[in-house]
C-alpha cells in the first residue's frame, strides 16, 4: 500500500510542477509542436518517474551488502490495547479495496477506450469509402461534421450542402497528415494508469486544444483566408462525435480565434523550454535525494538500536533464580507464560528483597522444555532473545539483485503481523507501552531465522514480537547474481495502550 500511496502521491505532485510550468511559461506562445511534445512526455514523465530506481548512492553498482549490524528496515507494526489488530486489519483491508478500486475503474476505462474504438472500425467496414491524397475517406449517411481517427477521415454525404466544408475538411486533413490520433491513443491508455490524477485530465484537455491549434495554424499557412476561417468555425453544424477522434469541435473555438490573430512568438521564448527542463531535474534530483535520505536514517536509527542496554530486573524462571545470559537462551515456543511485576505491590519483594525492588520478570516453561534444551546442546541455537533452527554461517546481506518477498508482499506481511500479534495483559496492567525492534534473517531456503531483539522496551512484549516473527511462514529467498543468499530485515513493532 505504501508504494501504491507514492506512486500516487510522486505523479501527482510531478504532473503538477509541469503543468504550472505550461500554464505559466508556455501556454500563450505560438510554439505548437514544441508544446505537443512537451505536454506528451510531461504526462508520460509523471507516470513513469515513481517506478525509476536510482541507484546513484550505493558504493558499486550491481554488488550487494554484507554488513555488521545493519538490515532492510521496514515500516512500523502498531498494535493497540484495544482491538489489539482489529484497526490496522480494517486499515489493510481499506487499502485494499482502494487498490481494488483503482484497477476496477483502470479497467472499465480500458474496456471504454476499446469499445469507442470498435465503433469506429465498425463505421469504416459499414461505409462507402474513397482513398485520395492519402487519406481514407469515409462517408457517413448523414450530414454530420468531419472527424478523423487514424488515416481515417469520417464525414457525412451531405456534408457538400454545409458552408464551408471544404475548409472542414482541409482542418480535418490536417489532423491525419499530423498524426493527432496518436496522441489521443497515448492519453487514453495513459488514463487507465492516471485517471486519479486531476492534473492529468486539464492537460489531456490541453494537449486537445493544441491539436486544434496546429490544424488551424498549418490550414491558414496553405493561403486561406482567416476571416473567411472564422466564419466556418462559428457557422459550422456540430454532428456526431467520438473521444478517440478528432473532430471539427466547437467546444474551443473562442480560444481558436483568438490564437489565430496572436503574432508569432519570438525565437526567444525558446528559452523558456529549459524551464521545463530544470523542472525535470529537480524533481528527479528531490524524489532520489527522499529515497536516500530514508535509507540514510534507516541506517542511522539501525546503528544506535545496537546500545539499548537491557534491563536490570530479577529472573525466575519456573520459581528460580536466573540471569539474563539463561534466559536468552530460552526457546518462546517453550514458555508457557511471562509475568512481568514492576511498583510497589509486587508479591516477590517479600521473599526475595532488594532484588526484586527493580521489578521481576517471571517466566514459567512449558513441561520438561528446560531439560530437553539442555540435553541437545546441538538442536537449537538462539540469538539475542531470539531464535533460529540452525545458526547458519552464510553471509548476511543487506542489499542484493533481487530482495526476499513475503508470500503475498508487503500488504501480506503487515496482515500477518497484525492478525498474529497479542498485546500481552501483564504490559497493559502495568502501564508498559513503546517500540520493539526486531530483527531477523530471511534464509537461502526462504525460512525466517536469527531473530533477536536489537531494542527492547519491555520482557513480555519483546517475547511477543519475537514469538510472531518466529511464527513467519517461508518467503522468496533473496538473490544476488542469480544465487540464493540470506538479507537481514528489521521490523518495527510500537505498542500503544488506549
Amino acid at each position: 500500500m505504501n508504494s501504491f500511496v507514492n506512486y500516487i502521491l510522486e505523479s501527482g505532485v510531478s504532473l503538477g510542477v509541469l503543468a504550472l510550468v505550461y500554464f505559466v511559461f508556455l501556454r500563450n506562445q505560438t510554439f505548437f509542436k514544441a508544446n505537443r511534445w512537451f505536454l506528451l512526455l510531461a504526462i508520460i514523465f509523471s507516470s513513469v518517474l515513481p517506478l525509476l530506481q536510482f541507484n546513484v548512492w550505493e558504493t558499486q553498482r550491481g554488488t550487494s551488502l554484507a554488513l555488521e549490524g545493519t538490515s532492510q528496515m521496514l515500516e512500523t507494526i502498531t498494535v493497540t490495547s484495544t482491538g489489539v489488530s482489529n484497526s490496522l486489519i480494517r486499515w489493510l483491508t481499506s487499502s485494499e479495496a482502494l487498490i481494488t478500486i483503482y484497477f476496477i475503474v483502470g479497467a472499465s476505462l480500458l474496456m471504454l477506450t476499446l469499445w469507442r474504438i470498435l465503433l469506429l472500425v465498425r463505421l469504416i467496414f459499414r461505409h462507402q469509402q474513397e482513398y485520395k491524397d492519402g487519406i481514407n475517406f469515409v462517408y457517413l449517411n448523414d450530414n454530420s461534421s468531419p472527424y478523423s481517427f487514424l488515416n481515417y477521415l469520417f464525414l457525412g454525404k451531405y456534408l457538400k450542402n454545409t458552408s464551408g466544408w471544404e475548409k472542414m475538411l482541409a482542418h480535418e486533413s490536417e489532423h491525419i497528415r499530423q498524426k493527432h490520433t496518436v496522441d489521443i491513443l497515448i492519453l487514453e491508455f495513459m488514463a487507465i494508469v492516471q485517471w486519479f490524477n486531476p492534473f492529468f485530465w486539464l492537460l489531456r484537455r490541453v494537449i486537445k486544444e493544441n491539436h486544434e491549434y496546429m490544424a488551424d495554424q498549418a490550414v491558414l499557412n496553405k493561403g486561406v483566408a482567416v476571416q473567411q476561417y472564422k466564419k466556418v468555425l462559428v457557422t459550422q453544424f456540430i454532428g456526431s462525435q467520438f473521444s478517440v477522434a478528432n473532430n471539427f469541435n466547437s467546444s474551443l473555438i473562442k480560444s481558436r480565434l483568438k490564437m489565430m490573430t496572436k503574432i508569432k512568438s519570438s525565437k526567444k521564448a525558446n528559452f523558456r523550454y529549459l524551464i521545463g527542463i530544470l523542472a525535470v531535474a529537480a524533481l528527479l534530483v528531490v524524489f532520489a535525494c527522499e529515497k536516500k535520505e530514508s535509507s540514510a536514517e534507516a541506517f542511522k536509527e539501525e546503528t544506535e538500536l545496537k546500545s539499548a542496554p537491557m534491563g536490570d530486573q530479577l529472573i525466575l524462571i519456573d520459581g528460580e533464580v536466573s540471569d539474563i545470559e539463561t534466559m536468552n537462551k530460552i526457546v518462546p515456543a517453550e514458555i508457557e507464560t511471562i509475568e512481568v511485576l514492576k511498583g510497589a505491590d509486587n508479591p516477590f519483594i517479600e521473599s526475595h528483597g532488594e532484588k526484586a525492588k527493580n521489578g521481576v520478570i517471571n517466566i514459567t516453561m512449558k513441561s520438561g522444555a528446560i531439560d530437553a534444551q539442555n540435553t541437545d546442546p546441538e538442536g537449537i541455537v538462539v540469538t539475542g532473545l531470539g531464535v533460529s533452527s540452525s545458526e547458519s554461517s552464510d553471509p548476511v546481506h543487506t542489499l542484493v539483485d533481487e530482495m526476499p518477498e513475503f508470500p503475498g508482499g508487503d500488504l501480506a506481511l503487515r496482515k500477518f503481523i497484525a492478525q498474529s500479534i497479542k498485546y500481552p495483559v501483564s504490559a497493559q496492567e502495568n502501564g508498559i507501552q513503546g517500540k520493539v525492534y526486531v530483527t531477523f534473517v530471511v534464509e537461502k531456503d526462504g525460512s525466517v531465522g536469527r531473530t533477536k531483539i536489537v531494542r527492547g522496551v519491555d520482557t513480555a512484549l519483546d517475547y511477543e514480537a519475537l514469538r510472531v516473527m518466529n511464527q513467519s511462514p517461508k518467503w522468496t529467498p533473496g538473490k544476488q547474481d542469480g544465487k540464493p543468499v540470506a538479507v537481514s530485515y528489521t521490523v518495527p513493532i510500537s505498542f500503544v495502550l488506549q
